[in-house]
């Protein structure tokens, strides 16, 4: 998981931890503050969110220096969300799933400069465009479909297909396939 999504969660759970312990009393702001700085104590301690701990400090210095950390998170979630729900973002998360699953790395080429020697372990994998940046508008929204092009063992192809397929982001349809080949179109749902 990425250091955005983490500090997402983070900030949802916080938040969420405060508005059950809402429910039990009423909290003055500086109870409110108080809370929220020792939930998010844990967070800086543990192994799991080494990658974020610069970032959660800096919530609990705010929290110490102010009564204002709940406003403070609030703005947090809602940069953090729209960060981590652009379809660029999750374009990028997806390549990273299929690296990691197929343990290869994505390549990057034109459609007539792909190099199909140039394997990383036993599959090709590489999104073939002309220009990907045209892809995405400046917010990161996709604004026109990209090809993937997977080849290899039909194991892998269906393992590919299978990654491609149980994202909610994306929508897949084949361009070309036969054995060992796969090229996809990838549009937004």
């Amino acid at each position: 998981m990425n250091q955005s999504q983490l500090l997402l969660d983070i900030s949802t759970h916080a938040l969420l931890h405060l508005e059950f312990k809402k429910l039990d009393k009423r909290l003055t702001q500086n109870e409110i503050n108080n809370l929220l700085v020792q939930y998010l104590k844990r967070y800086v301690k543990a192994n799991r969110y080494q990658a974020v701990k610069k970032s959660t400090k800096k919530w609990l210095l705010v929290g110490r220096q102010s009564n204002k950390l709940e406003s403070f998170l609030i703005q947090e979630q809602e940069r953090l969300s729209q960060t981590v729900s652009t379809d660029l973002f999750r374009f990028v998360e997806l390549i990273g799933e299929v690296e990691t699953q197929l343990r290869t790395k994505v390549q990057y080429s034109q459609a007539h400069k792909i190099d199909l020697d140039a394997r990383y372990g036993k599959v090709l994998v590489c999104v073939v465009d002309e220009n990907l940046t045209s892809s995405f508008d400046d917010q990161g929204l996709m604004t026109k479909a990209t090809q993937i092009l997977f080849i290899g063992n039909a194991d892998d192809k269906d393992r590919f297909s299978a990654i491609i397929d149980k994202n909610e982001v994306f929508q897949s349809v084949i361009a070309y396939e036969d054995e060992n080949h796969l090229r996809i179109e990838l549009f937004r749902m």
